[in-house]
């Protein structure tokens, strides 16, 4: 007897391929969300690196905000021409209300007196970039509202055991004495003073380190057009400035400086013997911030001992399905933003390692 072979009924095969439509919807669902998720987490992930970076370029730069080679007072300091000692500009007329210093034309374009101010190791602006036009934000300029941070130290040793250093003309230097630190002086012209040895270790020439950071409303790279960045105006030979992108993506940069007041008690007023002359600042700075202030708000006499910063970074597209509706408030600004771009907030204080007087 032969037995009849069945296949499939037409119900049955309707089912599986229902439950095959299911496992395969689902699978793919699983996927398309992994995938979004691990695309968020990347774009969280890159913006979090940039922003290491960032700081990972301004903390070294800021802590040593103040640090002139052997010294880290600036009224130690003198410019001079030719060699001559008994002409030199102390750093208290070279200040951004005196006189311009001679020999330094290209550098005045910055702001009269910019590059050797040496008395304001760290100075900024507040929402804004106010270097002038002749010196100007490159990169479709400045972004509104965003601050500007000016940084003034030394260069390191060039090799603290065998190079003294090399002076060179149309570069400013400081011409720095182990031995004796309150005759330290700026040069432009290469020319040392009468009689003076170079030794490694003792008496050096060091580079004057200048740079000032602020965000670009436009990246310089060609693949991140339309994309903020952060870059730093720095002294160079010349003497004059270079303009560099530091890390396309940072859309604002917001600063505060931590001035050390005298009032560590926390009572409003200086604590008691620290202002003999009675001029309310206290006589010997302890490098402790007390108070945070803004760029523009930071009173005369008072020593900036910590900077406080904020950087905005945006990613470089847009995601889709994703709106930020935020309004970030940080500093002194409150910015809000109506778009498809993930953010990142992030904030450092950072110590002057050479805010204490000797």
């Amino acid at each position: 007897m032969k037995t009849r072979e069945r296949g499939l009924s037409l119900i049955e095969l309707l089912v599986a391929l229902t439950i095959g439509t299911v496992l395969i919807a689902g699978a793919v669902y699983v996927f398309s969300q992994t995938r979004n998720t691990h695309a968020v987490s990347d774009t969280i992930a890159r913006l979090q690196e940039n922003g290491r970076y960032v700081f990972s370029v301004l903390e070294p730069d800021i802590q040593l905000a103040g640090y002139y080679g052997f010294s880290n007072s600036p009224t130690d300091f003198q410019y001079i021409r030719g060699g001559s000692t008994s002409s030199g500009r102390a750093t208290a007329d070279m200040q951004a209300d005196d006189a311009a210093v001679d020999g330094i034309d290209e550098t005045h374009k910055c702001g009269n007196n910019y590059a050797v101010n040496l008395l304001a190791t760290v100075e900024g602006t507040n929402n804004g970039y106010t270097l002038g036009p002749s010196c100007p934000a490159l990169a479709g300029g400045a972004a509104d509202k965003a601050d500007t941070l000016t940084i003034r130290r030394s260069s390191g040793p060039p090799d603290p055991a065998n190079d003294p250093g090399v002076p060179k003309a149309g570069r400013l230097q400081l011409l720095v004495n182990r031995l004796s630190p309150t005759n330290q002086y700026v040069l432009a012209d290469g020319t040392l003073p009468g009689g003076t040895v170079l030794k490694a270790g003792l008496v050096q020439m060091r580079d004057l380190i200048v740079r000032t950071y602020y965000i670009s409303k436009d990246s310089t790279n060609p693949d991140a057009a339309g994309l903020p960045a952060l870059r730093v105006k720095s002294l160079t030979d010349g003497p004059g400035f270079t303009d560099e992108e530091v890390m396309r993506g940072v859309e604002d940069l917001q600063v505060q400086f931590g001035i050390d007041t005298g009032d560590y008690d926390g009572d409003g007023t200086i604590d008691p013997g620290l202002d003999e002359d009675n001029d309310n600042i206290p006589d010997i700075a302890r490098g402790i911030a007390t108070r945070y202030v803004n760029p523009d708000k930071l009173p005369a006499g008072f020593q900036v001992v910590a900077v406080r910063v904020w950087v905005l970074l945006r990613a470089e597209n847009p995601e889709l399905g994703y709106v930020d509706k935020r309004t970030y408030k940080y500093a002194d600004r409150e910015y809000a933003v109506d778009d498809h771009f993930r953010r990142v907030l992030m904030s450092r204080t950072i110590q002057l390692r050479n805010s204490r007087t000797l």
